[in-house]
């Protein structure tokens, strides 16, 4: 320590002798200075006078020298007249330069001064530890010396202000001044805390004068006098040392220091000087915060009290600075702070309580009485809900129920009352009845019972709704997050939802929080702020992630909706599925956003439509989802696309059976014999299938507005599945489960199922031509493919019938030709009726050649009545054709000729020998021979018509 204070001392030597150098120089520099400033004003009287017409007679005075120059001038130059018009100002004097800092400067100029002053306080502090701890002095003559030292540097400062050496140099004053103020203020503190040489009462008078000392000396030295009292004043206790059984003198030493500060600050507007005592003093709160126990810290909770709200008054008074918003509200929310790291010290006892919720109310009183510091409101508002949560998190918390009554009443009454001055005094008013319940029964739920929860939250969300209610004035149409009517809308609905938790159970509770949301949802139709409407879907999406994290209550109703499982009790079914229904179209219906309108109706319509397979047993969940969907159609619900919506969902239950079909289909489009194995029950297909397509064709019946291109795709599905329904029950009555009952029916059945498909398409061609349209296409479908190739029964064994011409082979081809009739007027209509007829004639042959059964190889005589049979429907399509001057129909006929006529060289007469092939050949010849005749006199001598329709 020696050491360092050799090397200080010689360093403050060096810096003297430079700064004594220095200031010789700078005396010479003034002494030139003085000088050069009176020679230019001659100047330009005698030497360099301006170019105007009251230059000549200055021009012809004599040299004057410099001390009668002002009279002389006055004497000699007479007045210029001014122009009226126009008055030059003056140039204002040119602004000297600011010297520029360097190091040399700052060092060697500066920081002397202020390092000597420094040096001179802890020298005086270092004596009076040195004289305790040696012992060479007592208590009364420690003190003595103290106040003695800090009188000769104050008598120093004024002294140093008429030297002529030191009196142009402020700083020396300055610098003796604030070491003399520190060491009076540390002396006192000395005589009275440490050694009680003086009373209580002298001693407030001594600091009282000491402080208006410092102030006076402040006042006539500047702000570094200044700056040493306050460094000086806040140090002294600290070197001194101090107990607990100090801390109240030593508080209100701070306290008359900092009021001194202050009073200075506002004297000469330095803010800096506020703020720095302030934060001074705040500083000493937290040290004693640390050392000492909590019971020797009531003290300093009362002097933090007082420092905040005296800060915040005093600083307005320090000048433009400090007039800036956020820079008043720094005491007022340090002290806050300052409370809330003071309150765990103090077990957060009611001392604790009362100290912060005084600070608050006088945030609350100052926001009152100055809108700039509302928000000062605010911040005890959050900071004292932090505290109250860290209370009730203790074991005992005796004190905080009481403390958040207080709370409540405090910034929820406040806000309230001013509830009209601005948006910050709403969200007071909105957090002060919401904050400190959220948070008690966050933190200790067992504080009241269930039913006194529910009470207290209904009562505060009824406070809140109040906000929401006096701000109505403030909707917007636009999307804006205000704290009144959005805010306390909001806070209401928390409330509420969070007493629905503690009052019911459960399921019960998810209809609670939608029906709030219908509450919200008519709130904003009632005022039109668009703010709300997104608001009322809050409590959807709530009660959807409380359904997600408890899913176990709501399995039993998903299993009895998707699967067979048993239906839930009827409590779950209101709770889970009426209610939400009928909560969530109700919030839909009440709001003003189109998309939010659609996107609840949708699901309110799937949560209604969930209802029905919960309640029936699952054979009949698409018989009620049928019956449903024909509700919802028929009763024009305002959802556009509801009611196809609900057919497609019925569609979707009734997935099993249509599986079932369509494998079906599959195997007996791959030539499956007996598909009637696969079929699904008959009555799974009426209950399941027939039953909803006959309720939903019923309600589209009934409704004449739906729209065309939906009522058609309706239709067509409907159709479908009366198509699927008619061919189950086709097939039952013969019950074709084996080979041999295929064989004796098969073909019969088919041709039946064919026929009246092809039937149904004829019948529908005027009221329905699409429908009509399809069921020929499908009925034609089915005869090309299963009679015509994969079940043929020329391939496949299948009876057809014993009777000629009666049989099914021939019939199922003579009716296909009938219905293709009506397609007769098109080049491709005549030809399939024409290949039809053929087939039917084929199969005549067949079957009277061979029998019921068709299969087997082709004799003799059935190759030959082919061929006559053949040869006898050419001449009739010739005849018709020649008849009616049809050429397709004669190029038909000729086209058929020439086949039975290369059959019969090449087929007919290599298996017949003697007198039969003779009178074929002689039959066929005549024959031929006849028809060209006739076809060359009628085509020749008559032209034919081009294209005529066939009667």
């Amino acid at each position: 320590m020696t050491g360092v204070l050799l090397i200080a001392v010689v360093t403050l030597g060096v810096l003297v002798r430079t700064l004594f150098r220095r200031l010789r120089t700078l005396e010479a520099q003034v002494r030139d200075l003085r000088l050069e400033r009176t020679l230019p004003e001659v100047a330009p009287i005698t030497t360099t006078a301006p170019p105007t017409t009251a230059a000549a007679p200055a021009e012809s005075m004599p040299a004057l020298t410099p001390p009668d120059l002002a009279p002389s001038v006055a004497a000699v130059v007479p007045p210029r007249a001014e122009p009226a018009t126009s008055k030059p100002k003056p140039a204002p004097p040119p602004r000297s330069p600011k010297p520029r800092m360097t190091f040399e400067t700052i060092v060697g100029g500066k920081l002397p001064i202020w390092i000597g002053a420094a040096a001179l306080v802890l020298s005086g502090f270092f004596l009076v530890r040195y004289s305790i701890d040696s012992g060479l002095l007592g208590p009364f003559a420690r003190t003595l010396l103290a106040g003695l030292f800090a009188l000769v540097l104050i008598a120093g400062s004024e002294l140093a202000r008429r030297l002529p050496a030191t009196r142009d140099d402020t700083r020396v004053g300055q610098a003796l001044a604030g070491a003399g103020t520190a060491s009076l203020y540390g002396t006192l503190y000395v005589g009275a805390a440490l050694y009680h040489l003086i009373g209580v009462s002298t001693a407030f008078a001594l600091m009282v004068v000491v402080t208006l000392a410092a102030l006076g000396l402040a006042l006539r030295h500047g702000s570094p006098t200044a700056i040493m009292a306050l460094i000086g004043g806040f140090v002294a206790p600290l070197l001194a040392g101090f107990g607990e059984s100090g801390v109240g003198p030593l508080l209100v030493y701070l306290a008359l220091l900092i009021a001194a500060l202050f009073g200075l600050s506002i004297r000469r507007g330095w803010a800096w000087l506020a703020l720095a005592a302030c934060g001074g003093g705040f500083a000493w709160a937290n040290l004693l915060i640390v050392m000492l126990p909590g019971g020797g810290l009531a003290g300093v909770g009362g002097f933090v009290l007082l420092l905040a709200i005296g800060a915040t008054l005093a600083l307005p008074g320090t000048g433009r600075t400090a007039a800036r918003t956020w820079l008043r509200l720094v005491p007022l929310i340090a002290g806050l702070v300052q409370l809330l790291i003071l309150a765990p010290a103090l077990d957060f006892s009611a001392l604790s309580w009362g100290l912060y919720l005084l600070l608050s109310a006088a945030a609350v009183w100052l926001g009152w009485r100055d809108a700039k510091l509302a928000a000062g409101a605010g911040a005890a508002l959050a900071l004292v809900l932090v505290l109250l949560a860290a209370a009730l998190l203790q074991p005992l918390h005796p004190a905080a129920p009481a403390a958040a009554i207080v709370i409540t009443v405090l910034f929820a009454g406040a806000g309230q009352a001013l509830l009209r001055r601005g948006p910050l005094w709403a969200a007071l008013a909105v957090g002060g009845s919401a904050g400190p319940v959220l948070v008690s029964i966050a933190t200790d739920p067992a504080l009241l019972t269930p039913s006194a929860w529910t009470m207290l939250l209904l009562v505060l969300s009824a406070a809140c709704a109040l906000v929401s209610w006096r701000t109505r004035d403030m909707a917007n149409a636009a999307v804006r997050l205000g704290p009144g009517l959005v805010g306390g809308a909001a806070a209401a609905a928390l409330l509420a939802g969070v007493a629905a938790a503690q009052a019911l159970p459960e399921p019960w509770r998810w209809s609670a929080w939608l029906a709030i949301g219908v509450a919200i949802a008519g709130w904003s139709r009632r005022t039109g702020d668009a703010a709300l409407d997104r608001l009322a879907l809050v409590p959807l999406v709530v009660t959807t992630l409380a359904i997600a994290a408890n899913f176990g209550l709501a399995h039993g109703y998903m299993l009895s909706v998707l699967t067979d499982h048993a239906a839930p009790p009827l409590a779950d079914l209101i709770a889970i599925g009426l209610f939400p229904a009928v909560l969530i179209a109700a919030t839909g219906w009440l709001l003003t956003s189109s998309t939010s309108r659609r996107v609840l109706g949708w699901i309110a319509l799937a949560v209604a439509l969930s209802l029905v397979p919960a309640v029936l047993p699952a054979p009949w969940h698409a018989a009620g989802l049928g019956l449903a969907a024909a509700l919802v159609i028929a009763g024009r619900v305002p959802l556009p696309g509801a009611g196809p919506t609900a057919a497609l969902v019925t569609l979707a239950f009734a997935w099993h059976p249509i599986g079932d079909l369509l494998y079906l289909a599959g195997r007996a489009i791959l030539g499956d014999r007996l598909p009637w194995r696969l079929l699904p029950p008959i009555t799974d297909i009426l209950r399941t299938l027939t039953l909803p397509a006959a309720l939903i064709a019923a309600a589209l019946a009934l409704r004449a507005s739906l729209a065309p291109v939906w009522r058609q795709r309706a239709n067509m599905v409907v159709a479908a599945i009366g198509v699927v329904t008619l061919y189950v029950v086709a097939k039952q009555p013969l019950a074709i489960g084996d080979v041999m009952r295929f064989t004796a029916l098969g073909m019969a059945e088919r041709v039946a199922i064919t026929q009246a498909l092809l039937a149904g398409g004829w019948a529908l061609r005027a009221r329905q031509p699409d429908l009509g349209r399809a069921l020929t296409i499908v009925g034609m479908a089915r005869f090309v493919w299963f009679d015509l190739f994969i079940l043929d029964p020329v391939i496949v064994p299948q009876a057809v019938g014993p009777l000629p011409l009666l049989n099914a082979a021939t019939l199922d081809t003579a009716l296909v030709a009938a219905w293709l009739w009506r397609w007769r007027g098109g080049r491709i209509g005549r030809l399939a009726v024409l290949a039809a007829i053929t087939l039917s004639v084929a199969a005549s042959v067949r079957q009277v050649t061979h029998g019921t059964i068709l299969t087997g190889a082709i004799g003799r005589t059935e190759n030959w009545l082919y061929s006559a049979a053949l040869l006898a429907l050419a001449i009739l399509c010739l005849g018709t054709g020649l008849r009616n001057r049809t050429a397709e129909l004669r190029v038909a006929g000729l086209g058929l000729l020439t086949a039975v006529t290369l059959k019969v060289y090449l087929i007919d007469a290599a298996a017949l020998a003697g007198v039969l092939r003779i009178l074929s050949f002689m039959g066929l010849g005549f024959a031929l021979i006849g028809i060209g005749w006739a076809y060359r006199r009628l085509i020749v001598t008559e032209p034919a018509v081009a294209d005529p329709v066939m009667s």
